[in-house]
């Protein structure tokens, strides 16, 4: 089987285009990717965090940095998530912000427009794939299997999303995904546990997972900021294991 007919190594050949393409159009871009990347390879946990009141997200995640945790997803699930994440940005300088459950190409800008960090979505699609490309904002898509990784690979993105996580095989599909596409990196989200990270996090082509067990909703809206840090300490050191 020649090149052209090879998918993988069609899709690895178009994606190194594709980076190059994207790095010498914005380095700034590529060095803020670069960076958010070494971040969280060095976190190994990223919170996900949903809220729609202000100053509880405020104190959330200033709560969550204090104890170890120095980066977030804010998801924009609430009525209220583009102005919690605002805020979030503005009062907490110090912490990598950035939003998750971006769907449309209007709330990428949004999310821009906010000073957010980066960008996450559960799923790719083409049209999506395209403007986040274009956009200056550091981005990483959703993937559920093969295909939406050569989706995502034709447009330049390498390091990515595989949710939900304990649906679609979790580290199974990591490692399967691991032999066609050796340079893409995996942030897991959906059903990881304080108990599976330290398992999932010994894969080498898992740069990290994300997940909600440390910032829950129940401790949110009792402001018990006391337990939210003990649980983002424990967090941040299970995934030093």
């Amino acid at each position: 089987m020649n090149q052209a007919q090879h998918p993988s190594v069609t899709a690895t050949v178009s994606a190194a285009i594709n980076a190059a393409l994207s790095a010498a159009a914005n380095p700034v871009k590529t060095a803020a990717l670069n960076q958010i990347i070494a971040q969280l390879q060095q976190l190994r946990v990223l919170p996900i965090l949903v809220a729609d009141d202000v100053q509880q997200a405020i104190t959330c995640v200033s709560t969550l940095a204090q104890y170890g945790l120095t980066a977030v997803e804010i998801t924009l699930r609430t009525p209220n998530a583009m102005q919690v994440l605002a805020a979030v940005v503005k009062a907490c300088p110090d912490v990598c912000v950035g939003a998750g459950t971006i769907l449309t190409p209007r709330q990428l800008q949004e999310v821009q427009d906010t000073g957010a960090a980066f960008g996450i979505s559960p799923g790719i699609t083409p049209v999506l794939a395209r403007a986040a490309a274009d956009s200056a904002l550091p981005y990483f898509p959703g993937v559920g299997g093969a295909s939406d990784l050569m989706l995502a690979l034709e447009h330049g993105f390498n390091v990515v999303k595989l949710f939900p996580s304990d649906l679609v095989g979790g580290i199974k599909m990591a490692k399967a995904l691991g032999g066609p596409f050796p340079e893409v990196r995996f942030c897991l989200t959906g059903g990881v546990t304080l108990e599976s990270a330290p398992q999932l996090l010994a894969q080498s082509n898992i740069l990290c997972v994300g997940g909600s067990w440390m910032c829950p909703a129940g401790l949110i809206e009792a402001n018990d900021w006391n337990a939210i840090g003990q649980l983002a300490a424990v967090a941040a050191k299970a995934a030093q294991q």
